[in-house]
């Protein structure tokens, strides 16, 4: 059986992300910045390829966008906004925003919410949920 794995955004993460970027070949620096209270940005150079970030974390991911699309990455951009689309669920507008999504989406969405909040949350989650009860349940949960 599976252990399961959970890692979050935290600086105990900076050294294997760094780590793995060295591992690729990168060398890195940190520009600084006159800013008080911020160190600077990171940046990580191979050949003429640079990848700055706030934190090792952005720059491993900068470096993972370019490894998957390549030096043209602004041309791979997803004609979907996933990101908008994580906001839209999480803060709904009204119950309205669940009528207009279509039985198997509405399914979908509640299947994922179901895995979020029992498997990452640890928390109850009710069965057969309604729209509205969505709408309550996620809108509720965000507002906390």
């Amino acid at each position: 059986m599976e252990n399961g794995c959970t890692i979050a955004d935290a600086m105990n993460t900076y050294n294997i992300a760094l780590k793995i970027i060295r591992s690729k070949g990168y060398k890195i620096f940190l520009i600084p910045d006159k800013r008080e209270k911020y160190m600077g940005d990171f940046c990580a150079v191979k050949g003429n390829r640079k990848f700055i970030g706030g934190d090792p974390l952005r720059v491993l991911g900068l470096v993972s966008i370019w490894e998957n699309t390549g030096d043209d990455w602004q041309s791979h951009m997803p004609e979907e906004d996933f990101y908008d689309e994580i906001l839209s669920r999480a803060y709904p507008d009204s119950v309205e925003d669940y009528n207009k999504l279509s039985d198997k989406e509405f399914k979908d969405f509640v299947m994922d919410y179901s895995m979020f909040f029992t498997d990452v949350l640890d928390e109850k989650f009710p069965k057969s949920p309604s729209r509205e009860d969505m709408f309550q349940l996620v809108s509720t949960f965000y507002l906390e």
